[in-house]
């Protein structure tokens, strides 16, 4: 989304709370192929270094490890942030030309950005005409980034010996890779729920286009702190309890007489502790949803498409679709994806392919 200059030799670079993901891939005959791919988690230390100075360094020499461990030559990297250093507002414009719009962007996103103007970066994109009580306007995607967020960013990527030449948003990652895999889907009304460690993005796509984006601080580490509490441990053991035994308890009858445990099994115990952190996404994802039908379109979420590291709890796919009475589904980021099995993990791969799918679709930004 922001961009500084183009190369098509890119990596692309998901730094997350827990873990760092890496992806490269080339393009050939309008197929994509896997060229390089690693994933590393952070140490505790760095997420819970209070000194931002101090844990950037930390972060940085993470970065310089990874890539000379998986020998990445490449050091054109495009990246993303997230959260609320990041807004995104969906606006109705008077009819205006691109050039036009850049022109009075500024002064059109003070309406919209409760932010000083000369603190962001902007960037915008023209998703299309519209009539609105007769009068033709344009609706555009509006974008703003804190100054001082960008430049923390490009800051730890330099230190890392890194040469960051695009910044996007994770939202956007999601739908490129997302459609690079499932196609436009045209008709359907579709919502992307990336859980990370720290956030969760839902995003709403309509014929392709992203209509609605929301991160909320509801996501895999709040599952974890439950779990440690339920179990009284630490949190690096209660995150391994969560991935190796975690699951999520149905409420329609006939599922649960198949599903769940004994009552003293720790899957149950999980399921139990992790329920109101549950409950609260849930309604986070039920407000999104909402607005979204009464706001902005009619046209009601007919599937749900998970990733991210949570996103892999047993049964919470058949959770979601009981809750909100649709399809849901794991997003495959490799789906269309050629891998060359002589040179990858295939295991590993299946294991951890829902924490690849911000990495993937920053990679594909090579190609445009």
């Amino acid at each position: 989304m922001f961009e500084f200059l183009k190369n098509r030799n890119l990596i692309g670079l998901d730094i997350g709370t827990n873990a760092i993901k890496a992806v490269q891939l080339r393009e050939k005959s309008d197929q994509f192929f896997l060229s390089n791919l690693s994933l590393m988690e952070i140490p505790p230390e760095i997420q819970d270094e209070a000194d931002p100075v101090m844990r950037d360094e930390m972060l940085a020499k993470v970065l310089r490890q990874m890539f000379k461990e998986n020998k990445i030559k490449i050091r054109n990297v495009v990246t993303s942030i997230a959260g609320d250093s990041v807004i995104v507002r969906y606006v109705k414009l008077p009819k205006m030309t691109e050039e036009e719009l850049k022109n009075v962007i500024s002064y059109e996103a003070e309406q919209y950005i409760p932010l000083a103007i000369d603190q962001v970066v902007l960037d915008f994109e023209i998703l299309g005409e519209v009539e609105e009580e007769g009068v033709q306007k344009i609706e555009v995607l509006l974008v703003a980034a804190k100054e001082d967020i960008i430049d923390q960013h490009i800051n730890v990527i330099k230190q890392a010996g890194l040469n960051p030449v695009l910044i996007d948003v994770d939202t956007f990652a999601l739908q490129n890779a997302f459609e690079i895999n499932y196609g436009k889907t045209a008709g359907e009304t579709i919502s992307l729920i990336n859980i990370g460690a720290k956030l969760t993005t839902i995003n709403i796509l309509e014929d392709g286009v992203t209509h609605l984006t929301r991160d909320v601080a509801v996501a895999g580490n709040n599952f974890t702190r439950e779990i440690q509490r339920e179990f009284d441990t630490n949190f690096g053991e209660a995150e391994g309890l969560k991935v190796n035994d975690g699951q999520v308890l149905i409420e329609s009858e006939d599922i649960m007489q198949m599903e769940i445990p004994k009552k003293e099994d720790d899957a149950t115990r999980i399921g139990e502790a992790i329920s109101p952190v549950l409950n609260k996404l849930v309604a986070e994802i039920q407000r999104s949803f909402d607005y979204y039908e009464s706001s902005i379109r009619k046209k009601p979420v007919s599937r749900i498409v998970l990733s991210g590291g949570a996103a892999k709890l047993k049964n919470l796919d058949k959770y979601l679709a009981e809750k909100f009475d649709v399809t849901v589904e794991l997003n495959d980021p490799f789906k269309e994806i050629i891998i060359p099995e002589k040179k990858f993990d295939l295991d590993f791969i299946s294991r951890n392919a829902q924490q690849f799918n911000v990495g993937i679709g920053l990679a594909l930004r090579q190609t445009e």
